[in-house]
């Protein structure tokens, strides 16, 4: 990985400087690098998807250790500078943007995401594509904080989704004094692992049912939900067989409502699998 004059020189090298918009902070301590990249438990028969790698920070420590190993990185002088790096190695370079990614075959991810765009990574890849096992990623602390919000503001319908398939756990904080340039405020690695039994086409269809509760979080659940059931008497009925206040709203409810009640629109035929 390049230290922190290595880094400058490249920048007067390439006539550029690191883009603040795209969050271009870089990694300069090989310490944390190597613990975040250990917390994927790579094994050689893994395929590993890298999200903006940059220039490698945790490159070096991801080649050669598994069946397939490709990072998708937006900025084509980093790819340019990727490919002549790591030449020899396993290491497959794609130039795009990650939410554009159509073609998918990874059981492995990680990722220094960029604070603008954290949810919407994340829920572009959780939720379209199956056999994600294990997810490391580091953000800003307090994106992870509302990510994982149970109650309140900041739970939303992708943190239903992400706690259903999901267990997610925070492994370690990484002081802003460890980037180059420094950015403004602390970052926090955290790690997605499948619960055993969880499936990616419920789990879909679970976030179809929070996303409609919380279409309007000033409304009831029960107003919300009549845009899809159409016959207030009959939500009134889901509702409550669903063990939820028709009263309630979506902020408030559990893992287990949005749960029931979901399985409570498929057996009646208003959502399908």
């Amino acid at each position: 990985m390049l230290n922190t004059e290595e880094l400058k020189d490249y920048f007067i090298l390439v006539n550029s400087h690191a883009k603040k918009e795209l969050g271009q902070n870089f990694l300069i301590s090989s310490y944390i690098c190597e613990n975040i990249v250990n917390l994927l438990e790579i094994d050689e028969k893994d395929k590993i998807l890298e999200v903006g790698p940059g220039l490698g920070a945790l490159t070096g420590f991801l080649i050669n250790k598994s069946e397939k190993y490709v990072a998708v990185e937006y900025d084509e002088k980093f790819v340019n500078f990727l490919n002549n790096a790591y030449s020899n190695s396993n290491l497959v370079v794609e130039n795009k943007n990650i939410v554009k990614l159509k073609d998918f075959d990874f059981n492995k991810i990680i990722g220094n995401l960029p604070y603008y765009m954290t949810t919407e990574i994340l829920e572009f890849l959780t939720t379209r594509f199956p056999g994600i096992k294990i997810g490391v990623f580091m953000v800003q602390k307090e994106c992870y904080q509302r990510l994982v919000a149970k109650q309140g503001k900041d739970y939303n319908a992708y943190n239903v989704f992400l706690d259903y398939l999901y267990d997610v756990k925070q492994c370690f904080l990484v002081n802003k004094t460890n980037f180059f340039p420094m950015p403004s405020i602390d970052s926090l690695v955290f790690k997605i692992s499948i619960k055993n039994g969880k499936e990616l086409g419920f789990a879909r269809v679970l976030y179809k049912t929070a996303k409609i509760l919380f279409n309007n979080r000033r409304k009831t659940v029960s107003n919300n939900l009549n845009s899809l059931v159409k016959d207030k008497n009959l939500t009134k009925e889901l509702i409550l067989k669903s063990n939820i206040k028709e009263n309630e709203r979506a902020e408030n409810l559990t893992q287990d409502d949005f749960v029931n009640l979901t399985d409570n629109l498929l057996n009646n035929g208003f959502l399908k699998l």
